[in-house]
């Protein structure tokens, strides 16, 4: 794997990340407590630098890591310039994450298949190796060394880990189908999910792969880790259902009974995991809270519109906040589900996750505004001009927001706090605009339709890609909700 480094980022890659994979940890809690305040204004932009998109980011320091079509790149937080990058060989875009390898950080993350690799080989690389079972639990795989001549890469995607000082591979390990779902990193294992319904524990040490189990349905969202309990959502859409299982962290073994939720389609969110709670978003218009110790509804609130399949929730010890795909925010009481607010943005959120940063709740828009909430008040209190293309999938750094930008030149945007900038307080509108509310509810349908029964031929119409899943224009796989996933 050739990796080209511009400047040394070594001292950077050993500080404890702030956002270290999708929603920011393990859980996807999208909160950072100390997180940059409003207002903003635009530090950097950086366009793909190949390809068409770019995921959303994850942060150690003064570095961000994003993944590209042909490559993983990794960018200085305070100027936006490419510091180095590592080859990459196509395959869905989705969020990487950052852990703790046998020598120091390392950064894992999904590569291919490319369009070529289909029944393909690929060359061998220094490192182990370790190749996933199609099927049933593999507790304890052992890695083997990487052979010098090509393997069999069989069509699915491939987990990497790298150096984070230096980019060197440190392993690499085959998945039996095409991954979506990002990576979530919680202990010593990386956790993934494939279209084929398994789930996979992934050894940061070897690469090997701890343990792999089977889901009544396609996982194309990101993995939840909390409380020793990794939850998974799977979609199923022959039956119209949604599937939520937990497994036992370290041995695979199932937590409680797979819960399987019925509804008209099987878009919902990622699953978000923590304080002995899971949270999802589901296709009945309503934010559930589960018990992670046995699966029981906790509670159960409605909301206006669906969600996009491409979103997850935030949440905190006192809130779950939401967002619908007519753009609709909320903030719920993470006891009851008893809603302490809520804000009508007009506008479409189909690849942003609120994020909590300080004071406020942060959600990328499909007109291309940044807004942010007051998380006590629900006003709106500062927002970015529109433009074209969504904001997408947002990564905090301490002193920057970083998210995907879509549009004639996507890729990623910076924004940091405005020292002389101004802040706002709009309230949410108390008037039904029945118009608007319309239109968004049909959207909202037909996007859900789209990617509950035809996931492929809504991605070559709306973003000019593939049913393969190539990237999106909003910098992140079509299908699936990571850039992570987001």
């Amino acid at each position: 794997m050739a990796a080209l480094a511009f400047a040394p980022l070594a001292a950077t890659a050993e500080e404890a990340p702030t956002w270290s994979q999708f929603q920011g940890g393990p859980g996807h809690p999208g909160v950072l407590v100390d997180g940059p305040q409003p207002p903003y204004r635009v530090r950097w932009t950086l366009p793909a630098p190949a390809g068409e998109a770019l995921s959303g980011a994850v942060v150690a320091g003064d570095l961000a890591v994003s993944v590209g079509a042909e490559a993983v790149y990794g960018i200085g937080v305070g100027s936006g310039t490419v510091e180095w990058h590592v080859e990459r060989h196509g395959g869905p875009l989705s969020v990487p994450a950052i852990g703790a390898g046998p020598g120091g950080r390392i950064l894992v993350f999904l590569d291919g298949p490319g369009p070529d690799d289909a029944g393909a080989t690929a060359e061998g690389s220094p490192g182990p190796s370790a190749s996933a079972s199609p099927s049933g639990s593999t507790p304890g795989t052992s890695a083997t060394p990487a052979p010098t001549g090509p393997v069999e890469q069989g069509g699915g995607s491939t987990l990497v880990a790298i150096s984070l000082a230096d980019q060197s591979e440190v392993w690499r390990t085959h998945l039996g189908d095409i991954s979506h779902t990002g990576v979530t990193i919680d202990g010593t294992n990386a956790f993934v999910g494939d279209r084929a319904g398994t789930v996979y524990a992934v050894s940061l040490e070897t690469g090997a792969i701890s343990w792999s189990e089977e889901m009544d349905g396609g996982v194309d969202s990101a993995v939840a880790v909390s409380d020793g309990r990794v939850v998974a959502v799977a979609r199923n859409t022959d039956t119209a259902q949604v599937i939520v299982a937990a497994f036992d962290e370290a041995t695979g073994e199932r937590s409680w009974p797979a819960l399987a939720i019925q509804a008209n389609s099987t878009a919902g969110t990622a699953a978000s995991a923590g304080g002995g709670s899971l949270f999802i978003g589901s296709a009945d218009r309503r934010v559930r809270a589960l018990d992670a110790a046995d699966g029981t509804d906790r509670w159960a609130t409605l909301v206006l519109s669906l969600f996009s399949p491409a979103s997850a929730l935030a949440f905190d010890d006192q809130s779950v906040f939401a967002a619908d795909i007519a753009g609709g925010l909320y903030r719920l009481d993470a006891t009851d589900g008893g809603r302490a607010w809520s804000y009508q943005l007009n506008e479409v959120v189909l690849r942003s996750s609120p994020v909590v940063s300080g004071d406020s709740v942060l959600l990328g828009l499909g007109d291309g505004r940044l807004v942010a909430i007051d998380v006590a008040s629900g006003h709106l209190v500062w927002e970015s001009a529109s433009s074209p293309g969504l904001v997408g999938t947002i990564a905090l750094a301490s002193d920057a927001v970083i998210a995907v930008k879509g549009g004639r030149d996507a890729g990623l945007i910076a924004f940091e706090h405005d020292p002389v900038g101004r802040l706002i307080d709009v309230p949410s509108p108390t008037q039904l605009d029945a118009g608007t509310t319309l239109t968004r509810w049909a959207l909202a349908a037909v996007i859900v339709f789209a990617v509950a029964f035809v996931p492929g031929l809504w991605a070559k119409r709306r973003f000019g890609v593939d049913a393969q899943g190539e990237a999106g224009e909003d910098g992140s796989d079509p299908d699936a909700p990571t850039e992570g996933g987001s």
